[in-house]
């Protein structure tokens, strides 16, 4: 059965919290570019986090390493598809899944910095393959297959980055575990939504 462009690219699990370990694998790429940015801006960057609410990993992350940022959310009133805050100079999330290469798309028109979080088994996807064969992206692989539930993930998740997000335009990382079964930390977010 042929399925259209749209069909391929989607899937049902669009809110899946980010969870630490995940996060804080990218924070030693998001530090030099921070600082790097610092010296060419002659101020502190601010970082955009378009997925994110105020429980999420990544603002936990900013506020550790006293990062500027700025969060929003669709559910609050901050679609990412027609929002764009006042300034901002790098942009780092876990996008929906079903919208990822329009995600992609609209980052690269920023001409940003900019690292999103992709299962990486989109890359099977011809919508993707398409759009990364002339808009070649970067990626930061983790050796594991994070779990964002608990339960051992059959899946890698890792980073595609743009606009000159990292060093270099591969890098495979080291991390602790896999993040399942007695190592779960899971996302506060997850708290945040049983409310």
């Amino acid at each position: 059965m042929a399925h259209s462009m749209k069909q391929a690219c989607a899937n049902r699990n669009d809110e899946l919290y980010t969870p630490p370990p995940l996060v804080y694998s990218l924070q030693p790429y998001l530090d030099k570019l921070y600082k790097k940015l610092k010296k060419k801006l002659k101020r502190d960057p601010i970082i955009w986090l378009p997925f994110d609410t105020s429980k999420s990993e990544f603002v936990y992350m900013c506020k550790k390493y006293k990062y500027k940022f700025v969060f929003s959310h669709i559910d609050l009133g901050k679609d990412f598809f027609k929002y764009e805050p006042k300034i901002w100079d790098i942009a780092v999330s876990n996008p929906p899944f079903s919208k990822k290469l329009e995600v992609f798309k609209r980052l690269n028109n920023f001409k940003k910095p900019w690292a999103m979080i992709m299962n990486m088994m989109a890359l099977n996807y011809q919508c993707i393959g398409n759009y990364f064969a002339d808009n070649c992206p970067q990626m930061l692989i983790v050796d594991k297959r994070v779990s964002f539930d608990g339960n051992p993930s059959s899946f890698n998740s890792s980073y595609i980055c743009g606009c000159g997000f990292l060093p270099k335009d591969l890098i495979f990382k080291h991390i602790k575990n896999n993040n399942a079964k007695e190592n779960f930390i899971p996302s506060r977010m997850y708290k945040e939504r049983r409310r």
